[in-house]
């Protein structure tokens, strides 16, 4: 197996153990003639990028995908936490499309999937326009999703441009009502700044109302008990970030070959 698993191990008190597998930061970077030359080029460019940053691996973010989803089917749920696609092209949405196909997984979006070209300003207003697009390449509802797994509330929830919605806050209580141990499956992890607005991100101007909600969603998954951890991607590598007193986990990309596993008992 090219795969390289990091593996978690949660304590909830179950009677019988839920493996979870998680995927993240997959950046297809991939154009074709759809796209126009400088599309072609600028994926090339792009899939040298991730090479290197990945230490040249043996397998492409394409090869990683495929054996990932494979791999997935031993575990009871899978969740992808964005950035599948690296930018929006043709190429890059009929890929995705053709690979997780007939796959049952949940899915939340990244900040790459409503991306033009790395280096375009994002924004907000390009995301909304887009948002239906990019769900048509992944099955289930991006902006918030939930399934019950083996008596765990599994949670995957949209921060892909680092803001919540009072929307988002009224259906997470909803599922928390349930009386069940949760974990929260996001793209970007709760402490990153931009989740803040301190600063903001550079290209992205909430409003004095987005910022509000966003500090009172992040407030209530850090102190809610149900919630038992949060789970994120975005960053690349490995890592935890402390969230009162319950832990985010933060998994590296899966163009490294990385792949999260986690094991609930």
């Amino acid at each position: 197996m090219m795969l390289r698993p990091n593996v978690i191990h949660l304590h909830f008190g179950l009677k019988k153990p839920v493996r979870i597998l998680q995927l993240t930061d997959v950046h297809l970077s991939l154009a074709d003639e759809r796209d126009g030359e400088d599309m072609v080029a600028h994926a090339a460019a792009r899939r040298n990028t991730f090479f290197k940053e990945a230490g040249y691996p043996e397998r492409d973010p394409v090869g990683y995908l495929e054996e990932a989803m494979k791999y997935a089917e031993d575990f009871d749920c899978t969740v992808i936490t964005g950035d599948v696609l690296d930018f929006m092209t043709h190429a890059n949405c009929d890929t995705a499309k053709k690979l997780l196909a007939g796959r049952d997984y949940m899915f939340c979006a990244g900040n790459h999937e409503f991306c033009p070209k790395v280096g375009v300003p994002d924004s907000f207003t390009r995301k909304e326009q887009k948002i239906d697009e990019i769900q048509s390449c992944f099955r289930g509802n991006m902006v918030f999703e939930s399934r019950i797994v083996g008596g765990v509330n599994v949670i995957a929830i949209d921060n892909s441009y680092y803001t919540w919605t009072k929307e988002q806050l009224e259906m997470l209580k909803a599922e928390v009502s349930r009386g069940l141990p949760c974990i929260l499956f996001c793209h970007s992890p709760l402490t990153c700044a931009h989740l803040d607005h301190n600063p903001p991100h550079k290209d992205l101007h909430a409003s004095d109302e987005v910022v509000a909600i966003t500090r009172k969603v992040t407030d209530y998954i850090i102190r809610e008990p149900l919630i038992r951890a949060v789970f994120s991607g975005h960053y690349h590598n490995n890592g935890t970030e402390v969230l009162g007193d319950k832990t985010g986990y933060i998994l590296g990309g899966l163009f490294k070959g990385i792949v999260g596993e986690i094991i609930i008992d």
